[in-house]
């Protein structure tokens, strides 16, 4: 945002742009004050991964932070643990403002599809012909 203001230099009395000379003290001296304002937000997340030597993938990933949910467009605490060694998904998201839980889920990760990267792909309408 920008915020222009201007000012007598002699007596500090606020002018309009439409102010040729101070009504206050007849003064054509004048002060141009310009006023930027931006509005920056951080949002942070820590994820990793568990491997082991003769697996193809990780055994373990976890992601816990902030998360933008996009549909809404709002941000959210996410916590997301996946134990393939134990078959174990776990998801707790959170309100960052209230913290009221939105969503949780603890299932067995072979219980857990349709979800993320495996939800099925819709068709194209010239792939139905």
């Amino acid at each position: 945002m920008v915020m222009e203001e201007i000012y007598c230099k002699d007596c500090g009395q606020k002018l309009t742009r439409e102010n040729k000379i101070c009504p206050n003290c007849g003064s054509k001296n004048k002060v141009y004050e310009i006023k930027v304002e931006e509005k920056i937000e951080l949002h942070d997340q820590i994820k990793g991964k568990v491997k082991r030597r003769g697996f193809r993938r990780s055994i373990k990933e976890f992601k816990v932070g902030d998360d933008l949910h996009r549909k809404s467009g709002k941000w959210h605490h996410r916590e997301m643990d996946i134990d393939r060694e134990n078959n174990q998904y776990k998801e707790v998201v959170k309100d960052k403002i209230t913290g009221k839980i939105i969503h949780k889920c603890k299932e067995p990760l072979s219980k857990h599809k349709g979800h993320g990267s495996a939800k099925r792909k819709r068709r194209s309408k010239n792939e139905d012909q």
